[in-house]
């Protein structure tokens, strides 16, 4: 069983994403009519938030801690589902308990180990850290862009991060998530084994393609 002072501090991070995603994603205004009154009085008295015209806003302090919270839930989504293959549905619940657990370290360690991804599997961008900055690797990867694979490797696509006109290429040659690969060629094009078919794709195409090394 939680401890109250736990599940005060999980509502409260849940108030504080919900208003960053309708400022800064749904472009909208938080209306401060719409919260939890008791909720709302405590991040004000964290000076987390504060209000104008019957306004939400974020402080300085409390954009760093919603970009934080929405940044977890989306790599435990990321980890969830590339590596531990869990469905779409059970994905979105237990990242919703991972964002309020998971410590710095352990979240620099996820978003290196999946090659600091830029996209969650719905598709919504995942807010960068220090470690994506910093072009951090002390810990062995297991997600790649297929550019950065060499000949011989093996791997499964996981997802796309592509426009409308090159994603409906790669889709046509059949590089569909859950696909397994192998690199038989990277110069001067990238040559990709495909169950009995190879083809070559150039590296702009490479680049979107983010695979599971196997």
């Amino acid at each position: 069983m939680k401890e109250p002072k736990h599940e005060l501090k999980e509502q409260l991070e849940n108030v504080l994403k919900s208003i960053w995603l309708k400022v800064y994603e749904e472009k909208t205004k938080a209306i401060a009519s719409n919260y939890d009154e008791q909720l709302i009085n405590e991040l004000l008295s964290k000076k987390y938030v504060f209000i104008e015209n019957g306004e939400i806003k974020l402080s300085e302090e409390g954009e760093r801690v919603a970009r934080k919270v929405v940044r977890l839930h989306r790599l435990a989504e990321r980890l969830l589902s590339d590596v531990l293959g869990i469905s779409e549905h059970n994905t979105e619940i237990s990242a919703c308990l991972f964002e309020h657990v998971l410590s710095e370290e352990v979240e620099e360690a996820i978003c290196t180990l999946l090659g600091h991804p830029a996209i969650c599997p719905h598709g919504r961008r995942i807010p960068k850290g220090e470690c994506c900055l910093e072009g951090a690797s002390q810990i062995r990867r297991l997600i790649f862009k297929l550019s950065e694979l060499n000949p011989g490797d093996e791997g499964e696509v996981k997802y796309l991060v592509a426009d409308e006109p090159v994603l409906q290429k790669i889709l046509t040659l059949g590089m569909l998530p859950g696909k397994r690969f192998r690199i038989i060629r990277v110069f001067p094009a990238y040559v990709v084994q495909l169950g009995n078919t190879n083809f070559a794709i150039d590296k702009t195409i490479a680049d979107t393609i983010y695979a599971l090394k196997i």
